[in-house]
């Protein structure tokens, strides 16, 4: 072999040996990478590219989930080959955000007790445990896939029988958040629902909200204690039609003036001084009392339909509307009667809903109604005559006794929480009721449509979208077309 050829065959050599050194380090390099990476957090590495935003998570949830002082532990029961992608990216999700959070799969038919130490119902596949060294919480795939249905679904439904589909929402994060809230809590508050005075119930949804806050609901009938139980946050009386005893008069009074919170729900048809002075008496106490009769807005602005179908105004400096994560919400007050402060009453009085100045009482609308029956203008029994009280009035108002840390928050609407107004007043509701129960902040989230939502346009917006694409773009690309046929014949 010639000494060139030696030389070519070391020069090869050299540069095999060269580029396999090279491609072990580059090797080495991105199996080092790719270890690093794999340790960062989920929020880092995987992007939620889902077109619903599934698994991004609020501010709530975070600062919640960063701000654990103890150990959580997500227990995903789900049989292997059957997981939901979008639970198991939710649970890594939450876990990159605190290492306090541990995930673990379980799966059901290789450990089939393991469900039965957190409840006595058969679990359903893709459910989370949550538990921490305090209590634990089941949440169930029901409550993480809900089914909401519109008022025409269930009208469709009457009509022709046929089961609605509804509209399917990921309330993963929700869920997810109010389970470990509750697991962590130190001590939880409970809603005492007073009973005995033919109060109206509160409906399922208003239970619910109260469930999703972590806020305990339970009945109390005031006759058969002597004190409001130490673990109240607040107690709830809802549009009694009867009035309570002094004896239950003097057990509120106390609970307020041992710092308790009180929600008070009034229809002007039974609610009075004279009808109830006993309820009235704790009112007064604290500051406020009602206006007899029926408000009616003058204002159009301020009600819809009918005049006593008011939309109120929202006093967005009052301590309850502070706790709105906005005050850009529409409620609506209808059978309202009104609220005034008391003079020199020594407590904090703020008025949280308001009507306009050109409101008015009608003191007895049955009568007035009567009056203009059989008149030619029978619309008038709605319109303010001389004599009516007139002004602004409070429709909702609280009160506060700055020295103990008493409060009552009333709100003078019977139809205030019932399923057909909460859609409007519940975001306030449950604003006063987190706030009563001294929770810092609402942990209440909205799940996420699964269905994509048609995109709304106005008629007017589709009239000139329907001649852009129908018209303009067609006559302009023949005319484009033949301005460079031209160009080019010309050439």
């Amino acid at each position: 072999m010639s000494n060139n050829a030696k030389q070519t065959n070391l020069k090869t050599t050299k540069m095999g040996t060269y580029s396999a050194f090279l491609t072990l380090v580059v090797i080495a390099f991105v199996i080092v990478v790719n270890l690093m990476v794999g340790e960062l957090p989920t929020t880092v590495t995987k992007f939620d590219t889902s077109s619903l935003k599934l698994y991004t998570l609020t501010n709530t949830t975070v600062d919640i989930v960063e701000g654990l002082a103890e150990d959580v532990t997500m227990y995903y029961i789900a049989q292997n080959g059957t997981e939901d992608v979008n639970i198991e990216e939710m649970l890594n999700r939450y876990s990159s955000y605190s290492s306090r959070i541990k995930i673990r799969k379980i799966d059901p038919t290789s450990n089939p007790g393991f469900s039965a130490k957190y409840t006595d119902d058969q679990l359903s596949n893709n459910s989370v445990i949550v538990e921490s060294a305090k209590r634990s919480s089941v949440v169930t795939n029901e409550e993480i896939y809900t089914v909401q249905y519109t008022e025409e679904d269930y009208y469709n439904y009457y009509m022709t029988g046929v089961l609605p589909s509804g509209t399917t929402y990921f309330n993963g994060e929700g869920a997810l958040t109010t389970a470990i809230d509750y697991v962590t809590a130190d001590d939880l508050p409970v809603l005492y629902i007073v009973t005995g005075h033919g109060e109206t119930d509160l409906s399922a949804t208003v239970l619910a909200d109260a469930k999703a806050e972590n806020i305990l609901t339970e009945e109390l009938a005031l006759l058969t204690v002597t004190e409001i139980p130490s673990d109240a946050g607040a107690v709830i009386l809802n549009a009694p039609t009867s009035d309570i005893s002094e004896t239950e008069r003097d057990v509120l009074l106390t609970y307020l003036d041992l710092g308790g919170k009180m929600i008070l729900i009034t229809d002007y048809m039974s609610f009075s001084a004279e009808t109830m002075p006993n309820l009235a008496a704790v009112a007064k106490a604290y500051g406020l009392q009602a206006v007899p009769g029926l408000v009616m807005e003058g204002n159009t602005g301020n009600f819809m339909q009918y005049p006593f179908y008011l939309l109120p105004n929202v006093n967005e400096s009052s301590d309850i509307a502070m706790n709105l994560t906005s005050t850009n919400i529409t409620t609506i007050l209808p059978f309202a009667h009104g609220i005034t402060a008391v003079a020199d009453s020594g407590k904090f009085v703020e008025g949280v809903l308001t009507t306009s100045a050109d409101a008015f009482v009608i003191a007895d609308i049955n009568a007035r109604v009567e009056e203009f029956a059989n008149t030619d203008t029978p619309e008038k029994a709605y319109e303010k005559q001389d004599g009516d009280p007139s002004g602004s009035f409070y429709v909702a108002a609280s009160a506060e006794d700055t020295t103990t840390g008493g409060k009552l928050f009333w709100v003078s609407s019977p139809v205030f929480i019932t399923d057909e107004f909460y859609s409007y007043n519940g975001e306030l509701f449950m604003s006063a009721l987190t706030m009563l129960c001294e929770k810092s902040s609402s942990i209440s989230i909205l799940g996420k449509a699964m269905q994509i939502q048609s995109l709304a346009v106005s008629s007017a917006a589709a009239a000139f979208w329907g001649a852009v694409i129908i018209l303009v773009l067609p006559v302009g690309t023949v005319v484009l077309g033949l301005m460079i046929w031209n160009r080019r014949r010309k050439r």
